[in-house]
Order: structure tokens, then sequence, then C-alpha cells
């Protein structure tokens, strides 16, 4: 399991790529179509997908084996 300070890291880190990604300015790169859709809304499902994801897996880690010397009963 991570240790408590390196997950809040984790998630400092993507809340701050999150805040990039939804800037004004770079949502102004987004323009035109991608196979009939507007490229906005194709780079805001994906960007939000990607963030849910990376929260998903700092969060959801599997806990660690108990211990090694301690044998099994």
């Amino acid at each position: 399991m991570l240790r408590r300070t390196t997950r809040r890291d984790r998630l400092i880190g993507l809340f701050v790529l999150g805040a990039i990604l939804f800037n004004p300015p770079i949502l102004n790169l987004f323009s035109g179509t991608i196979f009939g859709w507007p490229a906005l809304y194709v780079y805001l499902f994906i960007a939000w997908a990607l963030i849910i994801a990376g929260v998903a897996f700092v969060v959801e880690r599997a806990p660690p084996p108990t211990r090694i010397d301690e044998p099994r009963q």
C-alpha cells in the first residue's frame, strides 16, 4: 500500500493535471470534428476519463500482504 504522503502527492498531482487540462486556453485549442463529433467534446470526455482512471488507480491499490514471516494456518 502506498504511504499516505505518496498517495496524497499523487492525488494533488492529478488535481493539478485536471486544472491544466480543463483550463480555457487549452480548451480553445480544440476545434473541428473527429469522426463527426466536435473535437472539444471528444477531448473533454477523454481527459475526464483519464483523470477518473488515474484517481481510481491511486486510491484503489491492493493492500500489502500481512507479513512474510507469519506461518500460514
